[in-house]
């Protein structure tokens, strides 16, 4: 079994498997959830306060508003969905003793690693796509507005974002036999990256956690993007490093 046909095999498992369904569907809840939430809750909150004779008036809700509500569910709930959907990526078939069965083949432990790392991206990312799409569309039929330029731009940075959470949850599910230890543990480090740029300026510009602020941001400034360079960077560094590391720790285990 050559590297591309191990590429295969993961593709084809994925179609096989619950995956395929249930990955888009939770992108697909979020991009629907969002407009409808942001058109709703003005009602809602005015409702509950005529109900106790109290004046309110609530602005009334804009595109902008519906498109940050979707970027807000992408960096809480998104992101760990993520995790949890990747936190058996190795782990699982190492506890299962199938990677014992394929590495008995003509296939390298780097392959293996990179073909998980790009078949659980491709997944993922064309998951974000969709449900991106079907946010974008159903904020203009509620609101009958929107920019597609910024929201693809904001939708690029999260996707950068969610290839990191990944990349790290592919190192802790090779570093550890138990998928809840690997999901434990990415969780942990997702949430330490959440509270990076609230430690310093530094922090706020070069932290990977900066590209879900800007990306909230675009969609109110057209030119905050160019200010998404280094976050960018440094996300692209730290996958590049965990892969290597993923496949250093992979290659001298005894499985």
């Amino acid at each position: 079994m050559n590297s591309l046909k191990f590429l295969k095999k993961e593709f084809r498992e994925i179609l096989k498997t619950y995956r395929i369904w249930v990955v888009p569907l939770v992108f697909i809840l979020f991009g629907l959830m969002s407009p409808v939430a942001t058109k709703l809750l003005p009602k809602i909150l005015e409702g509950q306060m005529k109900t106790q004779n109290i004046a309110f008036k609530m602005p009334t809700p804009t595109a902008i508003e519906s498109f940050s509500q979707y970027f807000k569910n992408l960096s809480q709930m998104g992101a760990l969905a993520v995790i949890l959907l990747s936190m058996g990526i190795v782990s699982e078939e190492k506890a299962k003793g199938t990677l014992q069965l394929i590495l008995t083949k003509p296939v390298s432990r780097t392959s293996v690693i990179i073909s998980k790392l790009i078949a659980q991206s491709v997944l993922i990312s064309s998951s974000v796509l969709v449900g991106a799409i079907c946010c974008y569309f159903y904020t203009l039929v509620l609101f009958n507005e929107g920019n597609a330029v910024l929201f693809s731009q904001s939708t690029a940075l999260y996707v950068v974002y969610y290839l990191l959470l990944i990349a790290v949850t592919l190192f802790f599910s090779t570093l550890f036999a138990n998928q809840v230890a690997a999901g434990g543990v990415s969780l942990i480090i997702f949430f330490g990256l959440t509270i990076l740029p609230s430690i310093s300026q530094f922090m706020a510009k070069y932290s990977p956690y900066a590209v879900t602020v800007i990306a909230d941001n675009i969609l109110k400034k057209e030119d905050v993007f160019s200010k998404s360079g280094w976050p960018l960077l440094v996300s692209v560094a730290l996958i590049i490093i965990l892969l290597v590391l993923s496949c250093q720790v992979f290659s001298r285990q005894e499985l």
